[in-house]
Protein backbone atom coordinates (compact mmCIF):
# COMPACT_ATOMS: atom_id res chain seq x y z
CA UNK A 1 0.00 0.00 0.00
CA UNK A 2 1.53 3.75 -0.68
CA UNK A 3 2.40 5.78 1.79
CA UNK A 4 -0.45 7.60 3.34
CA UNK A 5 0.01 10.76 5.77
CA UNK A 6 -1.92 13.08 8.28
CA UNK A 7 -1.66 16.75 8.21
CA UNK A 8 -3.60 17.45 11.63
CA UNK A 9 -4.92 20.83 12.72
CA UNK A 10 -5.77 21.47 15.71
CA UNK A 11 -8.47 23.72 17.08
CA UNK A 12 -7.29 26.04 20.22
CA UNK A 13 -11.40 26.73 20.46
CA UNK A 14 -13.35 23.94 20.08
CA UNK A 15 -16.71 25.86 19.17
CA UNK A 16 -15.54 28.29 16.39
CA UNK A 17 -14.44 27.15 13.00
CA UNK A 18 -14.22 30.07 10.67
CA UNK A 19 -13.32 30.57 7.05
CA UNK A 20 -10.19 32.10 7.96
CA UNK A 21 -8.84 29.67 10.29
CA UNK A 22 -9.41 27.05 7.67
CA UNK A 23 -7.38 29.00 5.32
CA UNK A 24 -4.53 30.27 6.99
CA UNK A 25 -4.16 26.25 7.68
CA UNK A 26 -4.61 25.68 3.94
CA UNK A 27 -1.95 28.13 3.14
CA UNK A 28 0.34 25.99 5.94
CA UNK A 29 -0.85 22.71 3.76
CA UNK A 30 0.33 24.18 0.32
CA UNK A 31 3.91 25.62 1.54
CA UNK A 32 4.81 22.28 3.86
CA UNK A 33 3.44 19.76 0.48
CA UNK A 34 1.86 21.19 -2.05
CA UNK A 35 4.09 23.44 -3.33
CA UNK A 36 7.13 21.07 -2.99
CA UNK A 37 5.19 18.84 -6.11
CA UNK A 38 6.61 18.81 -9.04
CA UNK A 39 4.46 18.96 -12.15
CA UNK A 40 3.34 15.50 -12.58
CA UNK A 41 2.03 15.05 -9.24
CA UNK A 42 -1.36 15.01 -7.05
CA UNK A 43 -2.39 14.59 -3.66
CA UNK A 44 -5.49 11.92 -2.43
CA UNK A 45 -6.66 13.26 0.53
CA UNK A 46 -9.40 12.70 3.15
CA UNK A 47 -11.08 15.00 5.06
CA UNK A 48 -11.42 13.98 8.73
CA UNK A 49 -12.49 15.45 11.86
CA UNK A 50 -11.53 14.04 15.47
CA UNK A 51 -13.75 15.36 18.67
CA UNK A 52 -13.39 15.66 22.21
CA UNK A 53 -13.80 12.20 22.65
CA UNK A 54 -11.33 11.43 20.37
CA UNK A 55 -13.59 10.06 18.30
CA UNK A 56 -12.67 10.58 14.40
CA UNK A 57 -15.33 10.48 11.51
CA UNK A 58 -14.48 10.97 8.04
CA UNK A 59 -16.58 13.65 6.20
CA UNK A 60 -15.54 13.41 2.53
CA UNK A 61 -14.78 11.00 0.01
CA UNK A 62 -11.64 10.47 -1.79
CA UNK A 63 -10.38 13.53 -3.69
CA UNK A 64 -7.57 14.53 -6.13
CA UNK A 65 -6.06 17.58 -5.64
CA UNK A 66 -2.83 19.69 -7.40
CA UNK A 67 -1.71 22.82 -7.08
CA UNK A 68 -4.23 24.63 -8.84
CA UNK A 69 -6.61 23.38 -6.35
CA UNK A 70 -6.62 25.30 -3.62
CA UNK A 71 -9.39 28.17 -3.58
CA UNK A 72 -11.86 25.70 -4.59
CA UNK A 73 -10.56 23.37 -1.60
CA UNK A 74 -11.27 25.75 0.87
CA UNK A 75 -15.01 26.49 -0.47
CA UNK A 76 -15.36 22.46 -0.59
CA UNK A 77 -13.95 22.18 3.16
CA UNK A 78 -15.48 24.52 4.57
CA UNK A 79 -18.91 23.60 3.33
CA UNK A 80 -18.50 19.93 4.59
CA UNK A 81 -17.13 21.12 7.93
CA UNK A 82 -20.13 23.56 8.33
CA UNK A 83 -22.68 20.62 6.75
CA UNK A 84 -21.41 17.84 9.21
CA UNK A 85 -21.30 20.02 12.03
CA UNK A 86 -25.11 20.54 12.04
CA UNK A 87 -25.93 17.27 12.10
CA UNK A 88 -27.74 16.30 14.71
CA UNK A 89 -25.50 13.29 15.52
CA UNK A 90 -22.31 15.65 15.71
CA UNK A 91 -23.34 17.67 18.44
CA UNK A 92 -19.74 17.54 20.37
CA UNK A 93 -17.30 19.87 19.81
CA UNK A 94 -14.45 19.40 17.08
CA UNK A 95 -11.31 18.96 18.76
CA UNK A 96 -8.96 19.21 15.23
CA UNK A 97 -9.47 18.64 11.35
CA UNK A 98 -7.23 16.08 10.28
CA UNK A 99 -5.76 16.18 6.11
CA UNK A 100 -5.26 12.35 5.55
CA UNK A 101 -3.55 12.09 2.16
CA UNK A 102 -0.68 10.61 -0.27
CA UNK A 103 1.20 11.65 -2.91
CA UNK A 104 0.86 9.97 -6.46
CA UNK A 105 2.64 10.22 -9.24
CA UNK A 106 0.22 11.54 -12.63
CA UNK A 107 -1.91 14.18 -13.39
CA UNK A 108 -5.49 14.26 -12.18
CA UNK A 109 -8.23 12.59 -14.11
CA UNK A 110 -10.67 15.61 -14.79
CA UNK A 111 -13.69 12.98 -15.22
CA UNK A 112 -14.01 11.44 -11.67
CA UNK A 113 -12.26 13.47 -8.86
CA UNK A 114 -10.89 16.69 -9.77
CA UNK A 115 -11.93 18.73 -6.67
CA UNK A 116 -12.75 21.82 -9.33
CA UNK A 117 -15.43 19.62 -10.58
CA UNK A 118 -17.27 19.08 -7.81
CA UNK A 119 -20.32 20.69 -6.14
CA UNK A 120 -18.73 22.84 -3.33
CA UNK A 121 -22.35 24.00 -2.72
CA UNK A 122 -23.91 20.18 -2.10
CA UNK A 123 -25.16 19.39 0.94
CA UNK A 124 -26.13 16.22 2.13
CA UNK A 125 -28.11 14.14 4.53
CA UNK A 126 -26.55 11.54 6.99
CA UNK A 127 -28.18 8.47 6.93
CA UNK A 128 -26.28 5.68 8.60
CA UNK A 129 -22.84 7.53 7.77
CA UNK A 130 -23.55 7.29 4.37
CA UNK A 131 -24.31 10.79 2.55
CA UNK A 132 -27.56 11.25 0.77
CA UNK A 133 -27.00 14.06 -1.91
CA UNK A 134 -30.03 16.95 -1.14
CA UNK A 135 -31.42 18.82 -4.21
CA UNK A 136 -33.70 21.49 -4.72
CA UNK A 137 -35.50 21.07 -7.46
CA UNK A 138 -35.35 17.21 -8.25
CA UNK A 139 -33.34 17.58 -11.39
CA UNK A 140 -31.37 14.40 -11.95
CA UNK A 141 -28.10 16.22 -12.44
CA UNK A 142 -28.85 17.76 -9.12
CA UNK A 143 -27.45 14.15 -7.47
CA UNK A 144 -24.24 13.99 -9.48
CA UNK A 145 -22.82 13.35 -13.02
CA UNK A 146 -25.14 11.85 -15.44
CA UNK A 147 -23.53 8.30 -16.99
CA UNK A 148 -26.55 7.59 -18.87
CA UNK A 149 -30.48 8.14 -18.75
CA UNK A 150 -33.33 6.29 -20.82
CA UNK A 151 -36.91 6.55 -20.78
CA UNK A 152 -36.58 8.88 -17.42
CA UNK A 153 -34.08 6.15 -15.67
CA UNK A 154 -30.86 7.18 -15.08
CA UNK A 155 -27.48 6.25 -13.86
CA UNK A 156 -25.68 8.83 -12.22
CA UNK A 157 -21.98 9.01 -10.77
CA UNK A 158 -21.54 10.02 -7.27
CA UNK A 159 -18.16 9.60 -6.51
CA UNK A 160 -15.79 6.49 -7.10
CA UNK A 161 -17.39 4.27 -5.08
CA UNK A 162 -20.97 5.58 -5.35
CA UNK A 163 -23.73 5.42 -7.52
CA UNK A 164 -27.43 6.74 -7.61
CA UNK A 165 -30.04 4.90 -9.83
CA UNK A 166 -33.01 7.09 -10.43
CA UNK A 167 -36.41 6.53 -11.95
CA UNK A 168 -38.13 9.44 -12.26
CA UNK A 169 -42.15 9.84 -13.06
CA UNK A 170 -44.36 12.52 -12.94
CA UNK A 171 -47.91 12.59 -11.22
CA UNK A 172 -50.59 14.78 -10.32
CA UNK A 173 -47.91 17.62 -11.85
CA UNK A 174 -45.18 16.26 -9.01
CA UNK A 175 -42.15 15.07 -10.02
CA UNK A 176 -41.45 11.85 -8.22
CA UNK A 177 -37.59 10.43 -8.02
CA UNK A 178 -37.15 6.78 -6.93
CA UNK A 179 -34.00 6.53 -5.73
CA UNK A 180 -31.63 3.18 -5.16
CA UNK A 181 -28.32 4.49 -3.61
CA UNK A 182 -25.50 2.46 -4.76
CA UNK A 183 -22.27 1.79 -2.58
CA UNK A 184 -19.06 -0.70 -3.78
CA UNK A 185 -21.71 -2.32 -5.87
CA UNK A 186 -24.15 -3.14 -3.20
CA UNK A 187 -27.49 -1.57 -2.63
CA UNK A 188 -26.95 0.73 1.10
CA UNK A 189 -30.39 2.66 0.87
CA UNK A 190 -33.44 3.38 -1.08
CA UNK A 191 -35.97 6.32 -1.27
CA UNK A 192 -38.45 8.79 -2.55
CA UNK A 193 -37.70 12.64 -3.35
CA UNK A 194 -41.08 14.60 -4.18
CA UNK A 195 -41.18 17.81 -5.64
CA UNK A 196 -43.73 19.21 -3.54
CA UNK A 197 -43.42 23.11 -4.16
CA UNK A 198 -40.91 25.89 -6.11
CA UNK A 199 -37.29 24.22 -4.32
CA UNK A 200 -39.14 22.34 -1.51
CA UNK A 201 -38.34 18.72 -1.36
CA UNK A 202 -40.13 15.76 0.59
CA UNK A 203 -37.94 13.16 0.85
CA UNK A 204 -39.24 9.58 2.11
CA UNK A 205 -36.74 7.18 3.62
CA UNK A 206 -37.29 4.29 6.17
CA UNK A 207 -39.78 5.56 8.73
CA UNK A 208 -39.20 8.99 8.48
CA UNK A 209 -39.87 11.88 5.85
CA UNK A 210 -37.57 15.26 5.61
CA UNK A 211 -38.47 18.25 4.46
CA UNK A 212 -36.19 20.50 2.74
CA UNK A 213 -36.42 23.85 1.29
CA UNK A 214 -33.88 25.52 -0.51
CA UNK A 215 -31.76 22.25 0.75
CA UNK A 216 -32.33 23.12 4.01
CA UNK A 217 -33.73 20.50 6.67
CA UNK A 218 -37.00 22.38 8.23
CA UNK A 219 -39.56 19.32 9.15
CA UNK A 220 -39.05 15.68 10.14
CA UNK A 221 -41.72 13.34 10.67
CA UNK A 222 -41.17 10.23 12.39
CA UNK A 223 -43.54 6.91 12.40
CA UNK A 224 -43.16 5.82 16.28
CA UNK A 225 -45.21 3.15 18.06
CA UNK A 226 -46.55 4.86 21.18
CA UNK A 227 -48.62 3.90 24.27
CA UNK A 228 -51.42 6.08 25.94
CA UNK A 229 -50.04 9.06 28.23
CA UNK A 230 -50.05 8.40 31.60
CA UNK A 231 -52.34 10.82 33.49
CA UNK A 232 -49.96 13.16 36.20
CA UNK A 233 -51.12 15.27 39.02
CA UNK A 234 -50.65 18.80 38.31
CA UNK A 235 -48.02 20.52 40.98
CA UNK A 236 -49.91 24.18 41.41
CA UNK A 237 -47.64 25.22 43.91
CA UNK A 238 -45.46 27.48 42.24
CA UNK A 239 -41.85 27.21 42.66
CA UNK A 240 -39.99 30.61 42.86
CA UNK A 241 -36.29 29.26 43.99
CA UNK A 242 -34.77 30.99 40.71
CA UNK A 243 -31.35 32.87 39.94
CA UNK A 244 -30.71 34.02 36.39
CA UNK A 245 -26.80 34.33 35.26
CA UNK A 246 -24.89 35.58 32.76
CA UNK A 247 -21.60 34.71 31.50
CA UNK A 248 -19.53 37.05 29.28
CA UNK A 249 -16.44 36.67 27.16
CA UNK A 250 -13.78 38.71 24.82
CA UNK A 251 -12.41 37.07 21.77
CA UNK A 252 -8.54 37.33 22.30
CA UNK A 253 -6.39 35.66 19.87
CA UNK A 254 -9.89 33.90 18.68
CA UNK A 255 -10.06 32.34 21.93
CA UNK A 256 -13.19 32.93 24.14
CA UNK A 257 -11.77 34.19 27.47
CA UNK A 258 -14.43 34.75 30.20
CA UNK A 259 -13.97 38.34 32.04
CA UNK A 260 -17.45 39.11 33.67
CA UNK A 261 -20.05 36.98 35.51
CA UNK A 262 -23.19 38.26 36.98
CA UNK A 263 -26.01 36.58 38.63
CA UNK A 264 -30.11 38.08 39.76
CA UNK A 265 -32.15 36.56 42.65
CA UNK A 266 -35.34 38.92 41.68
CA UNK A 267 -33.81 41.51 44.38
CA UNK A 268 -29.85 41.13 44.26
CA UNK A 269 -27.70 41.85 41.66
CA UNK A 270 -24.17 40.77 41.81
CA UNK A 271 -21.39 41.13 39.32
CA UNK A 272 -17.40 39.70 39.10
CA UNK A 273 -15.18 41.14 36.67
CA UNK A 274 -11.82 40.42 35.60
CA UNK A 275 -9.67 43.86 34.99
CA UNK A 276 -6.12 41.99 33.85
CA UNK A 277 -6.26 39.89 31.07
CA UNK A 278 -2.82 38.92 31.27
CA UNK A 279 -1.83 35.84 29.47
CA UNK A 280 -0.35 34.64 32.43
CA UNK A 281 -2.03 34.63 34.59
CA UNK A 282 -5.83 34.58 33.19
CA UNK A 283 -6.70 30.90 34.43
CA UNK A 284 -5.96 31.59 37.50
CA UNK A 285 -8.36 35.04 37.33
CA UNK A 286 -11.12 33.42 35.63
CA UNK A 287 -11.05 30.72 38.75
CA UNK A 288 -11.00 33.52 41.40
CA UNK A 289 -14.07 35.07 39.67
CA UNK A 290 -15.82 32.08 39.77
CA UNK A 291 -15.07 30.62 43.31
CA UNK A 292 -16.39 34.20 44.40
CA UNK A 293 -19.50 33.82 42.57
CA UNK A 294 -19.75 30.42 44.44
CA UNK A 295 -18.90 31.12 47.87
CA UNK A 296 -22.09 33.35 47.58
CA UNK A 297 -24.44 30.92 45.80
CA UNK A 298 -23.95 27.94 47.72
CA UNK A 299 -25.47 29.35 51.27
CA UNK A 300 -28.38 28.32 53.54
CA UNK A 301 -30.70 31.15 51.58
CA UNK A 302 -29.89 29.56 48.11
CA UNK A 303 -29.79 25.82 48.80
CA UNK A 304 -31.41 23.62 46.21
CA UNK A 305 -31.76 27.14 43.97
CA UNK A 306 -32.15 26.36 40.23
CA UNK A 307 -29.95 29.04 38.02
CA UNK A 308 -30.23 29.50 34.49
CA UNK A 309 -28.16 30.57 31.73
CA UNK A 310 -29.25 31.38 27.96
CA UNK A 311 -26.99 28.36 25.90
CA UNK A 312 -25.49 27.14 29.25
CA UNK A 313 -25.98 23.39 27.09
CA UNK A 314 -23.39 24.42 24.83
CA UNK A 315 -21.19 27.81 24.99
CA UNK A 316 -21.48 28.85 28.63
CA UNK A 317 -21.47 25.31 30.10
CA UNK A 318 -18.25 24.43 28.55
CA UNK A 319 -16.31 27.51 30.19
CA UNK A 320 -18.31 26.96 33.62
CA UNK A 321 -17.68 23.25 34.05
CA UNK A 322 -14.44 23.32 33.73
CA UNK A 323 -13.93 25.95 36.62
CA UNK A 324 -16.68 24.53 38.52
CA UNK A 325 -15.34 20.75 38.58
CA UNK A 326 -12.11 22.52 40.39
CA UNK A 327 -14.01 23.89 43.05
CA UNK A 328 -16.99 21.70 43.88
CA UNK A 329 -18.59 17.95 43.14
CA UNK A 330 -20.42 18.16 39.38
CA UNK A 331 -23.07 15.89 38.44
CA UNK A 332 -24.30 17.14 34.84
CA UNK A 333 -26.89 15.11 32.65
CA UNK A 334 -25.79 15.02 29.25
CA UNK A 335 -27.64 14.50 25.96
CA UNK A 336 -26.38 13.89 22.70
CA UNK A 337 -23.14 16.16 24.01
CA UNK A 338 -25.48 19.23 25.57
CA UNK A 339 -25.31 19.63 29.02
CA UNK A 340 -29.34 19.25 30.02
CA UNK A 341 -28.58 20.48 33.84
CA UNK A 342 -25.29 20.17 36.50
CA UNK A 343 -26.04 19.33 39.93
CA UNK A 344 -23.17 21.01 42.05
CA UNK A 345 -22.39 20.57 45.25
CA UNK A 346 -20.22 22.84 47.60
CA UNK A 347 -19.50 23.42 51.56
CA UNK A 348 -23.00 20.87 51.87
CA UNK A 349 -25.36 23.15 49.81
CA UNK A 350 -26.65 22.44 46.55
CA UNK A 351 -27.37 24.43 43.24
CA UNK A 352 -28.45 23.22 40.09
CA UNK A 353 -27.63 24.76 36.40
CA UNK A 354 -29.56 24.87 34.12
CA UNK A 355 -30.44 26.79 30.00
CA UNK A 356 -33.04 28.78 29.57
CA UNK A 357 -32.63 28.51 26.22
CA UNK A 358 -33.80 25.05 26.10
CA UNK A 359 -36.97 26.54 27.74
CA UNK A 360 -37.36 29.49 25.74
CA UNK A 361 -35.65 28.87 22.64
CA UNK A 362 -34.99 32.78 21.67
CA UNK A 363 -32.19 35.23 21.84
CA UNK A 364 -32.34 37.63 25.38
CA UNK A 365 -33.20 40.57 23.07
CA UNK A 366 -35.70 38.87 20.85
CA UNK A 367 -37.58 37.50 24.03
CA UNK A 368 -37.17 40.91 25.95
CA UNK A 369 -39.32 42.34 23.01
CA UNK A 370 -42.06 39.55 23.02
CA UNK A 371 -42.86 40.18 26.81
CA UNK A 372 -42.63 43.82 26.48
CA UNK A 373 -39.61 44.19 29.06
CA UNK A 374 -39.05 47.92 29.38
CA UNK A 375 -35.37 47.35 29.77
CA UNK A 376 -33.84 45.57 26.72
CA UNK A 377 -31.01 43.39 26.15
CA UNK A 378 -28.46 46.01 24.35
CA UNK A 379 -26.05 45.42 22.17
CA UNK A 380 -22.08 45.51 22.65
CA UNK A 381 -19.02 45.00 20.22
CA UNK A 382 -18.35 41.39 20.78
CA UNK A 383 -15.19 41.54 18.33
CA UNK A 384 -13.57 44.68 20.36
CA UNK A 385 -10.88 42.77 22.67
CA UNK A 386 -10.09 45.65 24.91
CA UNK A 387 -12.58 45.51 27.84
CA UNK A 388 -10.75 48.93 29.59
CA UNK A 389 -11.43 50.98 26.23
CA UNK A 390 -12.04 54.03 26.97
CA UNK A 391 -13.28 56.42 23.55
CA UNK A 392 -15.54 56.91 21.00
CA UNK A 393 -17.77 53.78 20.01
CA UNK A 394 -15.81 51.42 18.08
CA UNK A 395 -16.43 50.67 14.36
CA UNK A 396 -19.66 49.10 12.78
CA UNK A 397 -17.41 45.78 11.80
CA UNK A 398 -16.95 44.68 15.69
CA UNK A 399 -21.09 44.18 16.04
CA UNK A 400 -22.23 41.40 15.21
CA UNK A 401 -25.97 41.20 13.20
CA UNK A 402 -27.15 44.47 13.70
CA UNK A 403 -27.88 46.66 10.97
CA UNK A 404 -26.15 49.85 10.44
CA UNK A 405 -29.61 51.50 11.25
CA UNK A 406 -28.83 50.15 14.60
CA UNK A 407 -25.84 50.72 15.07
CA UNK A 408 -26.05 54.16 13.83
CA UNK A 409 -28.80 54.88 16.24
CA UNK A 410 -26.27 53.51 19.18
CA UNK A 411 -24.03 55.31 18.44
CA UNK A 412 -25.80 58.55 18.51
CA UNK A 413 -26.86 57.77 22.10
CA UNK A 414 -23.84 58.19 23.46
CA UNK A 415 -23.51 61.41 21.65
CA UNK A 416 -26.93 62.49 23.24
CA UNK A 417 -25.23 61.59 26.67
CA UNK A 418 -22.21 63.99 26.05
CA UNK A 419 -24.40 66.83 25.03
CA UNK A 420 -26.74 66.00 28.47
Amino acid sequence: MKNWNNFEIKLKNPIVISKGLLKSNINKFWEDIMNKLNDNQHILFILRLRFENNEVVSVSTLKKIDKNSKDNLIEYLYDRITSVSSETYTTKPIKSIIFSYGIREGLIDQFTSDINTTNINQKYQIFYNNKLPIVKTGNPNEYGKILSSNNNKYTIFVDNKILILLDSDLKNNQIINNIKYIKNGREIANWIDTVIAKNSIMREIGKSIYYYENMELVLIRVTKKSKPIDKIKVNNKLINKIITMDLETVLIDNIHVPYLLSWYDGNITKSYYIKNLDPVTIELEILRMINRAIEDLCIRKYNNYRIYLHNFSKFDGYFLVKYLAKIGICDPIIHKGKIISLNFTYNNYNIVFKDSYLLLPSSLRKLGKSFNVESLKGIFPYGFSDINYKGEVPDFNYFNKISIEEYNKYKDSFISINKI
